[in-house]
This record gives C-alpha cells, structure tokens and sequence, in this order.
C-alpha cells in the first residue's frame, strides 16, 4: 500500500492539473473571441445606475408642479433674483431673442389661457393639469392646491402669484432654476460657446448635467403616459416620446435637442415652421402613363425622412394633400379636386373621445397615393399641392364649440375668440408643382 499509495496520488495531481490548465485555456478563448460573457452584467449594471440616476434627477427636477423658488441668496442682486425671461436675456441675449420667437413663450396665449382663466373657479384641478405643462412654475399658478390629512385637496389663492410672469409660459426658469440654483448642460465648445465678460452676475454659477441633451428631459409635457392618461383608440393623445424611443434616430442616438434645439438654439421649431416641415419630409409627384385618352393619374410620395416621431405627431394639425385639373388658363375645372389628409383625426363628441382615422406617416416610411381623373376635352395639366395646418383641430373643431358654451366669462369668449382668429392664419402650402398633361399614349394592344 506505501508503494501504490503515492502513485495513485501522483496521476490524480497530474489529471487535476490537467483539467484546470484546459479549463483555464477555455477561459482565456472565450475572454477573446466574446468579451461580452464578461463584460455584459458588468455593463447592464453599470448602465442601469446610469438610468437611475437620470430618472431620479428628471423626477425631481419636474415636480408638478415645480415647488416655489423660496429666499432668495442674501447675495443675489435684483436682476440674478429675477424669474422673469427678460432679466436672463440681459445676460443671455442670443437665448432670449429666440426663445421670444418660439411656441415656448407663447403657451399660455389666447388658446390656453382663454380656457384656463375659467378653470380656476370651476375647475381648480385642471386649470392647474394644464398649466403643469403651459406655465410651470408655481410662482404662474393662481391658486395652489392643500391637502388635509385626510387626503382631501382643497385650493386657495397663490400669494406668491406674479401675474405678468403667469402668461410668458414657458420660461427660461421653467427648465432651468431650482430654489434659485442655476441648471444647464455642459458647457459647449467652439462655436457655440458663450463667453461672459467677468464683471456679470453669475447667480454663483451653474449646475451642469447630462440629462439637458436626452430625449426624456423633454418628455414631461411632450408624451402623455399611457398608464395614467386618456387613451383613445388605445393610445395616449401625445405620444411623441415614444414615437422617437420606437424610431431609428433613437437607435442611434439622435435625441430631441439635436434636431430642436440644434447649436444650442432655442427655438424649438415645429410644424408651424414651413422650411423646418421641408427638411423633415421628402415629396414627389409624377404623371403614370396614360393609357388613353379619356383618363389621367398622378401619384403623389410623402416620405418622412427626417421627422423623428409620426408625421404630424400631435392630434392639432392636418396636412392636405390634393390634387386637381387645370385648362390652359391655369384655371381649375370644376368637380376635380380630390384631396388625401395625413393626420391623426380625434374629436370630442357626445361626451366622449372619438378617433376617425389616422393616417400619420411613421419615421422613415412613405405616404403613396394615387388620383385618378376622367379627363375633361379641356383639362391641360395638373396640379398637385399640399397644404399645412397646424392649429386645424382647435381652429375647425374646438374652438368653435368652446365658444357655444353657455358658462363662458366675458374674458374667456374674448380671448378664446381671439385664438380662433388667429389659428386661422397659421395655414402654408407645403409643396406646389404643375403637370403637363401627355399627348401621346401608351397602349397594352
């Protein structure tokens, strides 16, 4: 047994020895050919702190709605004090010169406030719903909402309300102060850095964070959640935020800012915009060959090659698309216009939502159709146009029925009439062209 004893150790030693170099030498191929096996949870883990990080940022940065500035910094002078988006602009005059141009500045207008200076008597809740997006700040809100301890809300007059602040919507502080502090996106480089001279108030600096350049720093007020929000049809109202996260330009990281807020602009241009709408989409009309005499067809493309979320994304536009004959004199005969309408059709009718259709052109895929004529003897070209309306929802529908109600204040009907005038004017032709009417056929004899 002493003899055998040691043998039978040594050839164990040597097949254990063995199978660890082996197992060690499986390591080392796999390490190399898929990294992945090994580095996958070490990401997915790191990429989930990521995520929890810029969600709990985002949370509490948009409070609905956003809480109170408080004291202001015993060192703060008058101007850094401010909320009001002219005080900003005497530093940040680029920034402010566009967002006075935008949609931004113009959300409680006659459209918005014209229903919500009615609200606030009657219907406290949603005057304050409405303006969590419109007007955020509480120092916009005329009243503020108290709960009891026993979970009951009643609402009482905002002594902290500043009644010019209230109607400039949606301000420089509504993104960008928190309790007086300053927040931002990282400093930009070359040209599109700003540089102050050093003697301005600089509100002791600024807190810089990522999440000013993500897609979910807009989606607050620009995407409905579909948990906890009106559906209709089976979807949100407002689903733009998913409409990117599902699209190509998310895949590849393309966020909201780099289109709307492209070199830092604050502009955040839209669907009222008709060069913006012309680099979003691509359109295409051709005559199909005739094959007698007696009839014509066009077909009109659409494509939405650069939009990042459905074309139009909101229920408030319509975009038409048409199509008529023309004799020599460019004048357009009669009973030949024919018209296709991209957009998503819902209504409020008989105390509920509705959905007629929705025709919205999903990011990259394209809108085909074709018109079709018995030509006329005099009918000498086509013509094809299409024609944007981006307030057509509240100019054809609500708007006109807002004004029927019987509960309406003098300074409601006003202002919700003024509204109506002036979504009447927002309308563009989008894309005109004229086609010649062949003279020659084809034939499939």
């Amino acid at each position: 047994m002493r003899k055998i004893l040691p043998t039978r150790l040594s050839k164990r030693t040597w097949f254990v020895s063995a199978l660890l170099i082996a197992l060690f030498l499986l390591i080392a191929l796999a390490w190399f050919l898929i990294p992945s096996w090994f580095t996958g949870s070490k990401q997915e883990s790191s990429d989930v702190t990521r995520n929890q990080i810029q969600e709990d940022f985002l949370t509490k940065h948009w409070q609905r709605p956003i809480p109170l500035q408080g004291p202001v910094p015993a060192n703060y002078s008058a101007l850094e004090a401010s909320l009001k988006p002219e005080s900003c602009g005497s530093c940040h005059k680029k920034q402010y010169a566009d967002w006075k141009e935008s949609l931004h500045s113009r959300a409680m207008g006659p459209g918005p406030w014209g229903q919500i200076v009615d609200m606030v008597s009657n219907s406290p809740d949603e005057a304050l719903l409405c303006m969590t997006c419109h007007a955020p700040l509480s120092e916009q809100l005329p009243v503020l909402a108290k709960v009891a301890a026993n979970g009951d809300t009643t609402y009482e007059a905002n002594p902290h309300l500043d009644k010019e602040l209230q109607l400039k919507g949606i301000t420089c502080a509504a993104c960008h102060v928190r309790q007086h502090q300053r927040f931002g996106p990282p400093k930009a480089d070359g040209p599109n850095a700003t540089k102050y001279p050093p003697e301005m108030p600089n509100h002791d600096g600024a807190k810089r964070t990522p999440y000013f350049d993500r897609a979910e720093f807009c989606k607050d007020c620009h995407q409905f959640d579909p948990e906890n929000s009106l559906l209709v049809n089976g979807k949100p109202l407002q689903d733009t935020y998913r409409e990117w996260q599902n699209s190509m330009w998310a895949k590849d990281g393309v966020a909201c800012q780099d289109c709307h807020m492209s070199s830092r602009r604050h502009l955040w241009k839209g669907i009222h915009d008709k060069e913006w709408v012309r680099g979003g989409v691509q359109v295409a009309a051709q005559l199909r060959p005739q094959r007698a005499k007696d009839n014509v067809t066009v077909e009109v493309n659409v494509v939405n090659s650069a939009v990042g979320h459905r074309f139009p994304t909101y229920i408030t536009p319509k975009v038409f698309v048409r199509a008529a004959l023309l004799d020599s004199h460019d004048e357009m005969l009669p009973g030949t216009e024919k018209e296709y309408i991209i957009g998503r059709d819902v209504r409020f009718e008989d105390g509920e939502w509705k959905e007629f259709f929705d025709t919205r052109i999903a990011p990259g895929k394209t809108f085909a159709e074709k018109f079709q004529w018995e030509l006329p003897p005099n009918a000498a070209k086509v013509r094809v146009w299409i024609e944007v309306h981006p307030d057509h929802f509240y100019h054809v529908y609500f708007y006109p029925d807002h004004l029927k109600r019987q509960d309406l204040s003098a300074a409601g009907r006003q202002l919700i009439e003024k509204a109506l005038a002036e979504s009447g004017k927002t309308p563009y032709t989008l894309f005109e062209e004229f086609l010649p009417l062949q003279t020659t056929y084809t034939s499939d004899r």
